[in-house]
C-alpha cells in the first residue's frame, strides 16, 4: 500500500490527543479479542463433542461395511476372499439377526451379532467393555449392554441364570405344546455401555454359535466389516469386485442422519458466531469514523501534498484491517492457550464425572475464525472508509 499503509500504521500505534478516540479504539480491539477467542473456543468445544459423540454414539460401526442388498445372508466367494486378501484388507465377517431376549416376565427385543475372533481388530472391544471380557471363540458366551443386563437382571459368568436368546423357526412346529421359537442359553461374560439406543439392544456372541442358533451353514454371513485409513479409495476398489447386489457403506453413510445433524449444527454455530463478529465489527466502524473526524487537519495536509480520495480511503481501510488483525490474532492466541490447557490439564470436567470436557485442537478452526474475522471486518472497514469520505474534510 506504500504511503497509505505507513500512515495507517502511524494512526494505529500512535495515541490521539483526544482520550475518547483512544478509548473507542481500545474497546474496538478488546471486543474483537473477546469475540475471536470465544469463536475459536466454541468451535474447538464443538469439534471435541463431535469426536466424543462419534466415539461412543455408534462405537461398533466399521470404516466400511459390505452387506447384501435388501438384507439376508450370503457366502463370501473364493474370488471375493482372494481379492480382499490380495489387497491386504483387514476385515471380519459377522452374522446379524433380530432376536427375543429373556423369557418369562422379563423379555426384550434385540439384535444378535455373531462375530469372529478377529472382530477386535476392526473395533477396539477392550476399550468399549465396562465389565468382564469379550466372548470366546467357540462357546455360548455373550456380551450385552448395561441396559440389557439391568432390565433382565443378568449377572456375569452365571452358568445357571444365563441369557436366553430366541429366534422364530423357519417352519413352525405343529401342536399346542410346540413353541414357534428356537432358543439357546448364553452366558454373559461382558458388559458395554452406550448412549445410543440402537447399540443398547445389541448382543454379541461367537459366529459359530449364532450360525447354529439360526440354522445357518458354516460360511453364512450377513456382512463384512472392514478397517481402513482410506475408505473412499477402498470403496471404489471394492465396488468393482462386489456386484450391484451388494451395498458398500462408510461409517458416515451408516449414520447418515447423525452426520447430517452434526453438519447442520456446525453450520448454525458458524452463522451465530459470525453474527457475533458482525456486532463486534461495528465497534471497528465506529473507531474508524471517530478517527476520521479527529484527523481532519492531518487529512487536509495529506490532500495538499497530493493524496487522492482513493489514498485517503485506503488509509482508514488499512487502519480497520490492523484493528481486526491485531485483535483477532490476540484472541486466537488466547483461545489456543485455553484449548491447549484444557486438553493438557483437564481444567473443566463433565458434570458429575471426572471426564475432561472434550475439546479438539484443529487447524481448520483457526482458519475458519481468521477468515470470518478478516471477511466481516474487512467489509466493515471498507464501508466505513468509503462512507467516511462524505464527511467534510476541507
Amino acid at each position: 500500500m506504500g504511503i497509505s499503509f505507513f500512515v495507517s500504521l502511524k494512526y494505529f500505534w500512535s495515541k490521539s490527543k483526544l482520550n475518547i478516540v483512544n478509548f473507542i479504539s481500545a474497546v474496538a480491539s478488546l471486543v474483537l479479542v473477546i469475540a475471536s477467542c470465544s469463536f475459536f473456543i466454541v468451535l474447538s468445544v464443538f469439534s471435541g463433542l463431535k469426536d466424543f459423540g462419534l466415539q461412543y454414539n455408534r462405537a461398533f460401526d466399521p470404516d466400511l461395511k459390505i452387506s447384501i442388498e435388501g438384507g439376508g445372508s450370503f457366502k463370501l466367494s473364493k474370488a471375493q476372499a482372494d481379492f480382499l486378501n490380495s489387497n491386504g484388507v483387514l476385515y471380519s465377517s459377522v452374522l446379524e439377526e433380530k432376536i427375543l431376549l429373556g423369557d418369562g416376565e422379563k423379555s426384550a427385543y434385540g439384535e444378535l451379532i455373531g462375530v469372529q475372533q478377529n472382530y477386535g481388530e476392526i473395533v477396539q472391544t477392550d476399550s468399549l467393555l465396562s465389565l468382564g471380557r469379550w466372548v470366546g471363540l467357540n462357546s455360548n458366551e455373550a456380551v450385552v449392554s448395561y441396559n440389557t443386563a439391568s432390565s433382565l437382571d443378568l449377572g456375569l459368568f452365571e452358568y445357571g441364570n444365563g441369557l436366553q436368546i430366541s429366534v422364530p423357526l423357519k417352519k413352525a412346529r405343529q401342536g399346542l405344546n410346540k413353541t414357534p421359537f428356537k432358543s439357546h442359553r448364553f452366558m454373559a461374560t461382558g458388559v458395554f455401555n452406550s448412549s445410543d439406543e440402537k447399540d443398547q439392544r445389541v448382543v454379541f456372541a461367537p459366529l459359530s454359535s449364532v450360525q447354529d442358533l439360526l440354522d445357518k451353514k458354516e460360511g453364512d454371513i450377513s456382512s463384512i466389516l472392514i478397517k481402513t485409513y482410506d475408505p473412499d479409495g477402498l470403496k471404489k476398489l471394492l465396488s468393482k469386485e462386489f456386484t450391484s447386489e451388494f451395498t458398500i457403506k462408510s461409517r458416515e453413510e451408516l449414520n447418515e442422519t447423525y452426520y447430517k445433524m452434526i453438519n447442520s449444527e456446525g453450520l448454525i454455530l458458524n452463522i451465530l458466531m459470525g453474527l457475533i463478529l458482525t456486532v463486534a465489527m461495528f465497534n471497528s466502524v465506529g473507531a474508524i469514523i471517530i478517527l476520521i473526524v479527529e484527523k481532519q487537519k492531518s487529512i487536509k495536509t495529506l490532500i495538499k501534498l497530493g493524496a487522492t480520495p482513493f489514498d485517503i480511503k485506503h488509509i482508514f481501510f488499512g487502519h480497520g484491517l490492523l484493528i481486526s488483525f491485531v485483535g483477532g490474532l490476540l484472541g486466537l492466541s488466547l483461545g489456543v492457550v485455553f484449548v491447549w490447557a484444557q486438553k493438557t490439564f483437564s481444567l473443566i470436567t463433565l458434570s458429575g464425572t471426572t471426564i475432561a470436557y472434550p475439546v479438539s485442537f484443529e487447524a481448520s478452526n483457526i482458519l475458519t475464525v481468521f477468515l470470518f474475522l478478516l471477511t466481516i471486518c474487512g467489509i466493515g472497514s471498507y464501508v466505513a472508509s468509503k462512507r467516511s469520505l462524505k464527511i467534510k474534510l476541507q
